[in-house]
């Protein structure tokens, strides 16, 4: 009978063990947790007491706006009275003088009321009439004018009112009248039935005195500060002394940047609903709330002092804390007298690991004496970082030496592409011979490599190798068979001559037995003829105008390197303009991606079919290569070449007379030989606007000067299409006229300007010169792929 298996003895007494001791005192961190419970309950009451002082302060804001609209409310009820029987025509003078008496004398918020009608606007009052009543220690004084005799501010204010849609407010403002008193002024204009401009106006006065009393009203205990705002973004009044009615929206902010936080900076209009809790310039806390008036645009600003609202409730968080820190200091007072001796071993690990984390291995560890879980975990530590030093020891001789080897692949990646020198481009009767070339190693240096030179004014020679092997010794190999083909190019003009001559030199001192497959060609850019010839290497691919691709049938020779005797035939072929030829290495060929599929030579001539420009084709087959293998990057070395042969289009000459006829003939000229010089349709439009403007602009400034002539030189190259307009008028430089204000409403716009902007942002380049008394400006148009680049 298999008996339980004994359970294991405890390695060390259970009074000694760190879990026990930490156990004892936990009871102690719930005593603790009581007081942090307090401490929450208190926390709770000051936020449901600030919740309380916000919805009083809110409560405090709308009724202050319910009570300032009341009184703007009557005002715009007295100034709608006087303008109800205006409206019917129902009215003469007298009337008019007991209306306005009356709103003065009826409505206790108004000290003033205005009632102006244009002459020869109203059948009965031929003369108009313009009358204001003003309310002076308890008696009207009214004072008419038979015509609008106003001074300049009195003009602005009448026009402005009459040009409002409906009614308006003033901002707060000066009357001498009423010894110096700031008033507000609610104007509606008088729009007559059947008539679409004002006849005139009627206006009541308010006095800020009146509001003021709306604004003492607020109690005084909670340090409140209010601010009205009136619609157009200004102070109309406000019990803060330093800031002034008429005071615009920015220099409110300037003196109370602490409510900047209520504003939408982007659109001056205050957030009604928002509250916001911050501090003045003078430290002083503050609660603010934003209540807008039943008047639309009108808002009130109220902030009250947070440690007034808050006043009780610190004198007891006082109490509260101090008899909560009473409590801590009692507390730490049990605990200290045994959390030295127990954590004095721990707090001097504690500073060992510290030392330990920052990397200062070298320093060992303290080891307590105590026999618990503290004193193994010191020993495990200590043993720790006696085996870290070691390996970091190891990691540091390896990591050196692994520094100085990158080092040295990336000096050598910059030597070798530092070796590869620009592609020339050789242009002799009416065509042009264009090469590109692209070299990208599998690692930092490869064995793959190639070569393009100029051997005279129309003759180019390239050569594109891969040498046996990869990595270092593959690029030291290539660069002496590089080095021995371009001597070789140098004496000789024929391939088969020049890979023989190779060969020999490359076969002597060949000591590892290496080799490369290489494949030369020459190019002639005046006939298109080219000869090539191939030591080991992939025939290259030929693509012609019409799309197709083929191989270049040729027959090779032995690599280079193997033999010194060797002979190397040649192969010969045509490049019509259009065409281009493509030398490759095997690393895109041959390239086996993760899903072991291969590249191959179709999905080759896939690209060529798919990419008639020479010049980035090479780069598109890379581009293609990286697709098909998913980021996978290079299997192997990768080279290409790419030779095409373009027919050069013969400039464009054109001249005709700076008049509407000619221009018109000109233009039409111009887009007939741009057609006719295979041009794509949008530079073919932007040309023909370009032209246009400028003769436009040529015939405008020839006021003075008689028969003044236009000539157009168009050049098309693979930088695009470069046209020279000249014309024998005024100078004129089109590249300095101011440029319209784009953002300036239409019928304010300036007239002119426009046709030379557009000739402007239309073109990629633009230069002027005044040169032979004529005015010479050169214009650049880049094709559709480099424009959207």
């Amino acid at each position: 009978m298999v008996g339980r298996p004994t359970p294991l003895a405890p390695t060390r007494p259970a009074g000694r063990s760190l879990r026990t001791r930490l156990m004892l005192w936990s009871s102690l961190v719930q005593a603790a947790l009581l007081l942090l419970l307090v401490t929450l309950f208190y926390l709770g009451a000051r936020t449901l007491v600030h919740q309380q002082a916000t919805e009083q302060l809110r409560s405090l804001a709308d009724q202050t706006a319910r009570s300032l609209g009341n009184s703007l409310r009557s005002a715009e009820i007295t100034g709608d009275m006087l303008l109800s029987p205006l409206g019917r025509q129902a009215f003469d003078a007298i009337q008019l003088d007991g209306l306005l008496r009356a709103a003065v004398v009826a409505d206790p918020n108004v000290d003033g009321a205005t009632v102006i009608i244009e002459p020869d606007r109203v059948a009965g009052l031929p003369d108009g009439y313009a009358c204001n009543d003003m309310l002076h220690d308890g008696s009207v004084h009214q004072s008419c004018s038979g015509q609008l005799g106003f001074d300049t501010h009195q003009r602005s204010w009448y026009r402005d009112a009459l040009r409002a849609s409906g009614p308006w407010w003033s901002a707060p403002y000066t009357n001498p009248q009423a010894e110096g008193r700031l008033f507000i002024t609610y104007s509606n204009p008088l729009r007559l039935a059947g008539e679409l401009l004002p006849a005139g106006l009627v206006s009541v006065d308010v006095p800020l005195a009146r509001l003021q009393q709306d604004l003492g009203e607020l109690p005084r205990s909670v340090g409140l500060r209010a601010t009205l705002l009136g619609p157009d973004h200004r102070v109309v009044l406000s019990s803060v002394p330093e800031i002034e009615p008429g005071m615009s929206l920015q220099q409110y902010l300037q003196l109370r940047p602490d409510l900047a936080p209520l504003f939408d900076l982007r659109r001056p209009l205050l957030q009604p609903e928002r509250g916001l809790e911050h501090r003045g310039s003078d430290g002083t806390r503050f609660l603010s709330r934003v209540a807008p008036l039943q008047q639309p645009g009108w808002q009130v600003v109220l902030s009250a002092d947070r440690a007034l609202l808050l006043a009780d409730l610190r004198r007891v968080a006082h109490w509260a804390i101090g008899l909560g820190l009473l409590g801590v200091a009692v507390w730490l007072l049990l605990v200290r007298r045994h959390a030295l001796r127990l954590l004095q071993p721990m707090e001097a690990l504690t500073a060992a690991a510290r030392r330990f984390s920052a990397g200062q291995f070298h320093e060992p560890l303290p080891v307590p004496r105590h026999d618990d879980e503290v004193g193994e975990m010191a020993r495990s530590f200590e043993s720790a970082r006696r085996s870290i030093l070691q390996q970091m020891d190891t990691i540091a001789r390896m990591a050196s030496a692994r520094e100085r080897t990158e080092s040295e692949m990336r000096i050598a990646h910059g030597i070798q592409q530092g070796m590869l020198a620009p592609p020339p481009r050789l242009q002799a009767d009416g065509f042009q011979l264009r090469s590109a070339a692209l070299l990208v190693p599998a690692r930092e240096v490869g064995g793959d490599f190639q070569h393009i030179a100029q051997l005279d004014r129309t003759t180019l020679c390239f050569v594109i190798g891969d040498v046996s092997g990869n990595g270092v010794p593959a690029a030291l190999f290539m660069t002496r068979v590089l080095t021995v083909l371009e001597a070789s190019m140098l004496r000789h003009r024929h391939p088969p001559t020049i890979l023989a001559e190779a060969g020999r030199h490359i076969a002597e001192r060949n000591q590892a037995c290496m080799f490369a497959t290489v494949l030369c060609g020459v190019v002639d850019v005046a006939s298109g003829r080219f000869e090539l010839a191939s030591a080991g290497h992939e025939s290259p691919l030929l693509r012609q105008a019409d799309g197709r691709v083929r191989v270049q049938a040729m027959h090779s020779g032995p690599a280079l390197g193997i033999s010194a005797d060797a002979g190397y035939p040649c192969a010969r072929g045509l490049l019509a303009p259009g065409d281009y030829l493509l030398a490759y290495t095997d690393g895109i060929s041959e390239a086996q991606c993760p899903r072991q599929r291969w590249f191959g030579l179709e999905g080759l001539r896939e690209v060529l079919a798919a990419e008639p420009d020479d010049r980035r084709v090479c780069a598109r087959v890379v581009d293609t290569l990286h697709a098909f293998c998913e980021g996978a990057g290079n299997p192997d070395d990768l080279a290409l070449v790419s030779v095409g042969r373009q027919a050069l289009a013969a400039p464009l000459r054109l001249r005709a007379a700076a008049t509407p006829d000619g221009l018109a003939y000109l233009l039409q000229r111009l887009v007939a030989g741009l057609h006719g010089m295979h041009l794509d349709s949008t530079r073919i439009g932007l040309a023909r606007l370009i032209v246009e403007e400028l003769g436009t602009n040529a015939m405008a400034y020839q006021r003075v000067v008689s028969d003044v002539t236009l000539d157009v030189l168009a050049t098309l190259d693979e930088d695009g299409l470069a046209l020279d307009v000249r014309d024998d008028g005024q100078a004129f430089d089109p590249t300095v006229a101011p440029v319209p204000d784009l953002d300036e409403a239409m019928e304010r716009r300036a007239i002119g300007g426009w046709g030379l902007h557009l000739v402007r942002s239309l073109s990629d380049h633009i230069e002027y010169c005044r040169r032979d008394g004529s005015n010479h400006v050169h214009l650049l148009l880049l094709p559709p792929a480099a424009r959207t680049e």
